[in-house]
């Protein structure tokens, strides 16, 4: 056996692996015997097929498993034995002949895989000590009092008074009149929650001056501020397919009952609701809490913005040839679902972006030594998962919950792969906001918002 490179472009090689029959002979002819004393073929008992059937059953899958294994193996051992940076998987050559095997003519097999290099990496743009900016963004006295609104609201009492005021909801029973004004028999009838906001203007005068029992017959179709067919269906509850054929314009509302939230009080019982036993007890403390809250949700997202701008720097300063061809026909290759040539271009530089950014990522890692502990790994997992959770709306499951879900999570290889990407990803930048000048600088929120969205247009 023997293997032999040649340069074909400046970053990619063929690499012709040659096998002697010698080199694969025995193992194909052991992995057929042994094969016979396990295949069950129908005349004969359990391991004692005849050694040719078996051969001509099944020797043509044993030949070729056994020769592509071999091939890979080889190919593999030379790539790490050379040290050799590859980009993407070695893929048979374009010029490689189908390898005709054939186990009962056993002949020497030459194979040619195409490689490509990864390019060098050099951070000579980090020497420069490249500046940016750390944003600074004020907590406003407005966002305090709006969370402590928002707060309120989730938490507010419920009154139920006898007459109407602009946001109450309000439970009407809905009936269907005749042409004399009279409840119709058989006619349209629901009971239904509605507010005031739900009526047209017009309407408003004639439902505000309702006391809880008062009644008034409207035009259902000019006084509600809905679609027909929408009335139809959340007002008055008709299923599709069962809407009769006349329909009057004439409805009594019957007003059931009125219910108004009032905003919490902020006293003892809405901080233990809001916040728990160990939460604050005066309203003073509370903003205390909630600003602290919102600088740490600022400094993070100050943080994330900062940290994107140092990542499109390093890409764009960061100059990496890549050997596109190369690449383009191994996604094609490699990709499960068939892909044409035209999606490739298309896709193509978002693929390329992603490689440059791995070559930056394993260049830092490598230098400075960075790993993934399992402890990092574990705690990325939980972070991940009550983040998710949170994303459902499921707050305080328990940590027993929340064990057996990072539990599953941690032996999902894949998963877990994905993870140490991701926590390598992280330290990368954080050696790169090690590596730049770093200027503060105070900003409204108003003004990073506008920033931030000016970024993304």
């Amino acid at each position: 056996m023997s293997i032999t490179v040649e340069k074909t472009g400046s970053q990619t090689s063929i690499i012709k692996v040659q096998l002697k029959k010698e080199d694969y002979e025995k193992k194909v002819n052991d992995t057929v015997k042994k094969l016979s004393k396990q295949v069950a073929l129908k005349g004969f008992r359990p391991g004692m097929a005849p050694l040719g059937l078996v051969k001509k059953m099944y020797g043509g899958n044993v030949i070729v498993e056994e020769v592509n294994k071999l091939l890979n193996d080889k190919i593999i051992g030379y790539i790490q034995d050379n040290k050799v940076d590859v980009l993407g998987q070695p893929m048979p050559s374009k010029d490689q002949p189908f390898l005709d095997l054939d186990i009962n003519n056993i002949k020497d097999v030459e194979f040619a895989y195409e490689i490509g290099h990864a390019p060098e990496v050099s951070f000579t743009y980090l020497e420069t000590k490249p500046t940016f900016t750390k944003f600074l963004v004020a907590v406003e006295d407005k966002m305090i009092n709006e969370e402590i609104d928002r707060m309120r609201s989730r938490f507010a009492k419920y009154e139920y008074p006898e007459t109407v005021a602009d946001k109450d909801v309000l439970m009407f029973t809905i009936e269907e009149l005749d042409e004399a004004g009279n409840v119709k028999e058989g006619g349209l009838r629901n009971v239904t929650s509605l507010m005031l906001d739900m009526f047209k203007a017009a309407a408003h005068d004639s439902v505000l001056k309702l006391k809880k029992h008062d009644a008034v017959d409207l035009n259902i179709w000019e006084s509600l501020d809905r679609e027909q067919d929408e009335i139809l269906k959340h007002v008055l509850a008709v299923k599709e397919g069962e809407k009769p054929e006349v329909i009057s314009d004439k409805f009594r509302f019957t007003l059931n009952n009125i219910t108004r939230s009032a905003p919490s009080d902020l006293d003892e019982e809405f901080f233990t609701k809001a916040y728990g036993e160990a939460g604050p007890k005066t309203e003073q403390e509370m903003r205390d809490l909630i600003k602290t809250d919102l600088e740490a949700y600022f400094s993070g997202q100050a943080d994330s913005y900062l940290i994107n701008e140092l990542h499109n720097s390093m890409m764009d300063k960061t100059e990496l040839s890549l050997p596109d061809e190369f690449l383009k026909r191994w996604v094609k290759m490699s990709n499960e679902k068939e892909i044409t040539d035209e999606q490739i271009e298309t896709e193509y530089p978002v693929f390329a972006k992603q490689i440059k950014w791995n070559l930056i990522v394993k260049k830092i890692v490598n230098e400075q030594g960075f790993n993934v502990s399992q402890e990092e790994l574990a705690a990325k997992v939980r972070t991940e998962t009550i983040s998710q959770m949170f994303g459902y709306g499921l707050r305080n499951i328990g940590d027993e919950w929340i064990d057996q879900f990072v539990n599953k999570q941690m032996a999902d290889k894949q998963y877990t792969d994905k993870m140490a990407e991701r926590i390598l990803d992280e330290k990368a930048l954080e050696y790169i906001k090690t590596r730049a000048s770093l200027t503060d600088k105070p900003i409204t929120f108003d003004e990073f918002k506008a920033l931030v969205e000016g970024k993304k247009n």
